[in-house]
C-alpha cells in the first residue's frame, strides 16, 4: 500500500472508532482489499458502477469467505463510502455519500447469492474452497492442505485439469481509449482515400499490364524487364544490380526485387490482378471500385499480413521478431485516432523497443535495438502505412542503409481522416474500447458531464457538437446553463460553464447573465468582460476570491502547483480570510492541501486555521 493509503485507512479507523463503530478491525481489512483492487483510481468518482463490480464480480471470484458472513463487506463499504462522503473525499460530499450507501447496502442480498454460487469462483478459489476444518488449522496445516489440494489437481489427466480450471481464466478486460471518436467527414474520407498512393500504384500496375497482361517465367515471376520497367514506373525503391561495397549484385529475377514482389503481392490479395494462362493480367472490376473501396481493401490487407511478415524472409528468432510488431501496429495507432493528435517518429521507436525488450532477451535482442535495425524495420512499416492513406507521416529524412535500401527517419506521423474511419473496425480484436460520438447523443446531462470529465479538455466541443444535434443551440445552451448553476461541485461547475462559452456568443450570453444569481456569478462575470459584454461597475461584485476556489479544486492532487496558482494572488491571506467563509464543499479540502504544502510557513498556519475556521462555520453557519 502506498503511504496514501496508509494515512485514509488511519483516517477511517478513528472515524469508526469516535462513531462507536463495533467491528473496526473488519471494516478496515475489507476497506484495505477495496483500496488496492481499485487502486490507483481517485475516490473521488467512486459510483455505484464500481462498488458494484467490486461486490458481485470480484469478492464471488476472489474474496474466500463464507457466504453467510459476506455482509460483513457491505457493511465495510457503507461506513467508508459514508466516511468519504462526510469528509468530502467524494463528490458531492455528504448527499452523494448517504445516495451510494444505500445503494450498496441494497446489494448485500445479490452479493450474498453469488458468493454461494461456485461457478462464480476462480481459479484459485476453486481449487482451495471447502478443505475441511481450515478455520482450525494452524498455519502450517493450512499451507499443507492446500499443497495436498494442488497435488491432487496436479495428478489429473491434462483434459480434466483443462475442463476445471479453463473457464475460471479472466480475460483481460478491454482497455478504454482516453477520448471520444468523432467520425470525420465522408468528404474528407474520399479526399484522403482519392490521392492515396498505394491505390494509385496498383492502378498504375493494371495500366501497365494492359488488356491481354504480361507474360510470366515458369516459376511465375515476371520477366526481368517488366521488373526493371515496374521498379521506376511505381518507385519501388528496390535496386537493380545493387553494388555493396567494390561488389556488384547482378539481378537474375524480379523474385529478388523484394519491394516490387510485396506491391504485386498485395494487387493479387486485393483482387486487382490474376494469374491467367501463366500470365499476370488486370481483372477489371477493380477499376469499377470507389476509392475508398480499394484504399480499404489494401490497408486491410497491409495491415493483417504485416508488412514484415510479408517482405522479410529468415531465421525463426527474426519472424517472432518481425511478427510482434506488425502486431502491434493497432496499438500505437490507436493514440493517434483524435484528429489533432501526431506523434514524432523517434517516440513510436522507443515504443517498440520497450516492447521488443520485455518479450526478449536482452543480450540476443540488443543488437537490433541498439543499431538502426529497430528504426528501419518501423521505416518500413510506416512507409506502406502512409501509402495506403491511412497515416501520414511528414517532415521525414529519407536515406539509403548500408545494405542499398531506402530507410526514412524524423518526422511526424499522424492518422488521417481515412484512417480514423477505418482503424476503429481492428480496436476489439486488440483489447481496446472506443467510447464513439454517437453514443453521446442522447445522453442526459449527467451522463455527458461523467463522458467529458473522462476524455482530454480538447474533445469537449467535439463532444459537444455531437450531443443532441436535433435540439436547437438555443435549447442546448439552456440545458448546458442548469447543470453549471444547479452543480453541486466545482468540476461539474467549470465543465458546465467551460460548454456553454463554447457557444455563439450571441446564444450563450443571456445564459452567462442568468448565471450571475448563482455560485457561478464570478466565472460568468469574468466571461461577460471578456467578451465585452459588460463594465467592471456592473458585474466587478460578482468576482470574488472565492472563485479561485473552484480552480484550485482541480488542483488538490498537485499540491506543488494548487500552492503555485494561491500564491499568484495579490493578497493571499485576505484571500484565506474570503474562503473559510465560502460554503463549497470544496474549501475544506483546499484549505487543508495549502496547510500542509504552502512553502512559507506562517501562511500555511493561516491556512490551517483558516480551514479550522471553516468547519466550525460550515457547522453552525447561522
Amino acid at each position: 500500500m502506498t503511504d496514501m493509503t496508509d494515512e485514509l485507512l488511519d483516517e477511517f479507523e478513528d472515524w469508526l472508532t469516535e462513531s462507536g463503530n463495533r467491528n473496526v478491525s473488519t471494516a478496515i481489512r475489507h476497506t484495505q482489499a477495496f483500496l488496492e483492487w481499485r487502486a490507483p483510481a481517485p475516490l473521488t468518482s467512486l459510483d455505484e458502477g464500481t462498488v458494484r463490480t467490486f461486490l458481485l464480480e470480484w469478492c464471488p471470484r476472489h474474496l474466500s469467505l463464507p457466504a453467510d458472513d459476506s455482509w460483513e463487506v457491505c457493511d465495510a463499504l457503507v461506513e467508508f463510502i459514508l466516511f468519504l462522503g462526510h469528509t468530502h473525499k467524494l463528490r458531492g460530499g455528504p448527499d452523494a455519500g448517504r445516495r451510494l450507501a444505500r445503494a450498496t447496502n441494497g446489494m448485500a442480498d445479490a452479493m450474498r447469492a453469488k458468493m454461494a454460487d461456485p461457478s462464480n469462483y476462480g481459479m484459485a478459489k476453486a481449487l482451495f474452497v471447502g478443505i475441511e476444518g481450515a478455520e482450525s488449522m494452524t498455519e502450517q496445516e493450512l499451507l499443507a492442505a492446500m499443497q495436498q489440494r494442488i497435488d491432487e489437481h496436479n495428478a489429473l489427466p491434462l483434459d480434466e485439469r483443462r475442463a476445471r480450471t479453463d473457464h475460471l481464466i479472466e480475460q483481460p478486460a478491454p482497455v478504454d481509449l482516453p477520448f471520444v471518436y468523432i467520425p470525420p467527414t465522408e468528404a474528407d474520407v474520399v479526399s484522403v482515400a482519392s490521392a492515396a498512393a498505394l491505390p494509385a500504384k496498383v492502378q498504375a500496375l493494371c495500366d501497365y499490364l494492359g488488356d491481354t497482361g504480361k507474360a510470366l517465367t515458369p516459376k511465375g515471376n515476371l520477366k526481368l524487364a517488366d521488373g526493371r520497367a515496374l521498379v521506376e514506373l511505381l518507385d519501388t525503391g528496390d535496386q537493380i544490380d545493387p553494388k555493396i561495397g567494390d561488389k556488384t549484385f547482378k539481378t537474375k529475377s524480379t523474385e529478388t526485387l523484394r519491394h516490387l514482389a510485396y506491391l504485386l503481392a498485395l494487387a493479387e490479395e486485393a483482387g486487382a490482378t490474376r494469374h491467367v494462362k501463366n500470365r499476370l493480367v488486370p481483372v477489371q472490376a477493380w477499376s469499377r471500385k470507389s476509392p475508398v473501396a480499394k484504399a480499404t481493401t489494401l490497408f486491410q490487407i497491409v495491415l493483417e499480413a504485416g508488412v514484415l511478415s510479408s517482405t522479410r524472409r529468415g531465421i525463426s528468432f527474426y519472424g517472432r521478431l518481425h511478427q510482434l510488431l506488425d502486431e502491434g501496429v493497432v496499438h500505437w495507432l490507436a493514440g493517434l485516432i483524435p484528429a489533432s493528435s501526431h506523434a514524432h517518429f523517434d517516440d513510436i521507436v522507443d515504443l517498440n523497443a520497450r516492447v521488443v525488450l520485455s518479450e526478449f532477451d536482452a543480450e540476443e535482442i540488443n543488437y537490433y535495438i541498439s543499431s538502426d535495425h529497430l528504426a528501419d524495420d518501423l521505416s518500413d512499416i510506416l512507409a506502406m502505412l502512409d501509402m495506403t492513406g491511412a497515416v501520414e507521416w511528414t517532415e521525414r529524412t529519407e536515406s539509403v542503409n548500408p545494405y542499398g535500401h531506402r530507410v526514412w527517419s524524423d518526422g511526424i506521423v499522424s492518422v488521417t481522416a481515412f484512417g480514423r474511419q477505418i482503424l476503429p473496425d481492428y480496436l476489439a480484436a486488440a483489447g481496446l474500447r472506443l467510447r464513439r460520438a454517437d453514443d453521446l447523443t442522447e445522453m442526459t446531462l449527467p451522463e455527458l458531464l461523467e463522458a467529458l470529465n473522462s476524455i482530454p479538455s480538447e474533445q469537449h466541443s467535439d463532444v459537444l457538437a455531437a450531443w443532441k444535434p436535433s435540439v436547437p443551440p438555443s435549447e442546448r445552451a439552456a440545458l448546458v446553463a442548469a447543470m453549471a448553476a444547479e452543480a453541486e461541485d466545482a468540476t461539474s461547475r467549470l465543465v458546465g460553464l467551460r460548454l456553454l462559452g463554447m457557444f455563439d456568443v450571441e446564444v450563450g450570453e443571456p445564459y452567462m447573465r442568468q448565471l450571475l444569481d448563482t455560485p457561478a456569478a464570478g466565472h460568468a462575470a469574468i466571461w461577460l468582460l471578456d467578451h465585452g459584454l459588460a463594465t467592471g461597475d456592473a458585474v466587478g461584485s460578482f468576482i470574488t476570491p472565492t472563485i479561485m476556489v473552484d480552480i484550485m479544486s482541480q488542483l488538490v492532487d498537485h499540491p506543488d502547483l494548487l500552492c503555485e496558482q494561491f500564491l499568484q494572488g495579490h493578497d493571499p491571506l485576505r484571500m484565506l480570510e474570503s474562503f473559510w467563509r465560502h460554503p463549497a464543499p470544496e474549501t475544506a479540502q483546499v484549505l487543508d492541501v495549502l496547510g500542509r504544502h504552502l512553502p512559507d510557513r506562517s501562511l500555511a498556519k493561516q491556512a490551517r486555521k483558516a480551514a479550522i475556521k471553516h468547519r466550525s462555520w460550515m457547522a453552525n453557519p447561522h
